[in-house]
């Protein structure tokens, strides 16, 4: 695996002892990049996702369902917990049990999708229960917080603009030559680091506002 400073600690046979397989180690790796991935479409694009995590999160649990199953299964839990966080509104309980009932509905649902998947044959879809369930169950209360003060255009929207960057998250993720170079090299998380830090000074015209302006801009250009 080359001279890398992380192999030259033993870092693979510490992760060997304990059990941890090298698949696992490779997810571990390709989260920070999903992460950078997301935070390039929100700085840069200017894209609106639901959180900075959640589509690198997304993109790592889609390796085990495969991205279109992936994609569906998000959907479906987040539409369908949606609903239920909507109707606890109206009984108007504290923040605290509330989310514990929607983490309780987020696993019911990934429960259920697993059996389905399991009866239909759909395997990969039956993957769907490695999915970040804390993660899901603040996103469907997040999508049903915006249905209702900004309308579910504009949930719908972030929800779309979310699985766009789940799939740039698990292309990046997927790519083999990026796995070899972090499983070589894991160092090389520190340039992840350097570019998340100058991004973080990111001050240019994101993609979208030109797109948005750019009659005026080059209005005034001329």
């Amino acid at each position: 695996l080359g001279a890398s400073m992380l192999n030259v600690l033993n870092v693979y046979s510490i992760f060997e002892q304990v059990g941890i397989s090298q698949n696992l180690l490779k997810i571990m790796l390709m989260i920070p990049v999903g992460a950078l991935v997301t935070v390039v479409f929100r700085n840069v694009i200017g894209l609106e996702t639901f959180g900075t995590f959640l589509p690198a999160l997304i993109a790592a649990a889609a390796r085990e369902t495969g991205l279109f199953w992936g994609i569906a299964g998000f959907v479906i839990i987040v539409f369908l917990s949606s609903l239920v966080r909507k109707a606890l509104d109206r009984l108007h309980l504290l923040h605290s049990p509330k989310m514990a009932i929607m983490l309780t509905t987020v696993v019911a649902i990934m429960l259920a999708i697993t059996i389905l998947g399991v009866r239909f044959g759909l395997f990969d879809l039956a993957h769907i229960t490695l999915f970040p369930i804390a993660i899901l169950a603040i996103t469907a209360e997040r999508f049903a917080i915006i249905e209702i003060e900004q309308g579910f255009k504009k949930a719908a929207m972030i929800t779309a603009a979310t699985l766009v960057v789940i799939s740039a998250c698990y292309a990046a993720m997927d790519s083999l030559f990026l796995q070899s170079m972090l499983l070589a090299f894991p160092e090389l998380l520190l340039v992840v680091i350097a570019l998340n830090m100058w991004l973080g000074k990111w001050i240019g015209l994101r993609l979208m506002e030109f797109i948005r302006f750019h009659r005026l801009i080059f209005k005034r250009a001329g």
